[in-house]
């Protein structure tokens, strides 16, 4: 026995769910975001039915943001796909699976789909959660393809989401988990801070939700080739809704908030 009564089934779809703590968490998070100021746009962009949720991923939580506005919106739970790492830890998984966390494989991602559920990916995984800051707002999504073969495999839509304003709420320096290989032997992250203690920063939060990109392989097009096209669809609309909030932030007069330039400066897109 773990000694947070951890299950194995509990990292599995529905397994450690609890509608009665999700319903409260959702709340808690909802009047959180009211009281930080947090905004939110295009939520009417989210599709009945089967939907893949596509976001980008900053240091720390922040997507419980539009997961519970979401949840506000249309009255549906939004399950999150989360990293294998966080089965490992005691306590904050069985939290996680409680609320709607669920191992990121691909038969909990089919199990859910078919249900007709709402599933949030984020493809750049804690690599790009813990990316310094001369990185902030690029996706480093690597040869993640999984999410993409989940959607066409159940033919469900794309939905991206851009988080602006979590990629600033720490500074973070160098490879995380280069600086793991080097102290620890293995490949787990070990974020550091510029200063080298967390100072946490208060910038504006704001999540934008896109509109849906349909999942389908063409006439006469293979699946290689559909998973590549689809993915740079889904990756060409989340940066372009980074780039317009961040420009929009940038020109704005009122907020007088700058954006470092390398912020809003793109590397090649088949770069990662």
């Amino acid at each position: 026995m773990s000694i947070d009564g951890f299950e194995q089934a509990f990292a599995t779809a529905y397994g450690g769910y609890s509608a009665s703590s999700a319903e409260k968490f959702w709340g808690r998070v909802n009047t959180a975001s009211r009281w930080l100021g947090v905004e939110i746009k295009g939520t009417e962009n989210v599709p009945k039915g089967r939907v893949v949720l596509v976001m980008n991923h900053a240091f720390g939580w922040d997507a419980m943001i539009p997961m519970a506005a979401i949840h506000r919106a249309h009255g549906r739970q939004v399950w999150a796909l989360g990293e294998h790492l966080w089965w490992r830890v005691p306590f904050l998984r069985r939290a996680a699976a409680a609320v709607g966390t669920v191992d990121g494989t691909p038969d909990n991602v089919d199990a859910l789909l078919q249900k007709d559920q709402a599933v949030l990916v984020l493809p750049g995984g804690l690599r790009e959660s813990m990316k310094p800051r001369d990185l902030r707002y690029r996706l480093l999504w690597g040869h993640r393809f999984g999410f993409v073969r989940a959607a066409l495999r159940n033919h469900a839509p794309l939905v991206p989401i851009a988080g602006i304003g979590a990629d600033e709420v720490f500074d973070l320096v160098g490879d995380a988990f280069a600086r793991g290989r080097r102290w620890l032997g293995r490949d787990f992250p070990i974020p550091r801070p510029k200063w080298g203690i967390p100072i946490l920063h208060f910038p504006h939060l704001k999540y934008v939700i896109g509109e849906p990109i349909e999942a389908r392989t063409g006439p006469d097009e293979s699946e290689d080739h559909a998973l590549r096209r689809i993915r740079r669809e889904v990756r060409g609309a989340l940066e372009e809704l980074i780039d317009e909030e961040l420009a929009s932030r940038a020109l704005d007069p009122v907020s007088k908030k700058r954006v470092d330039a390398q912020s809003l400066h793109r590397t090649d897109r088949n770069q990662t």
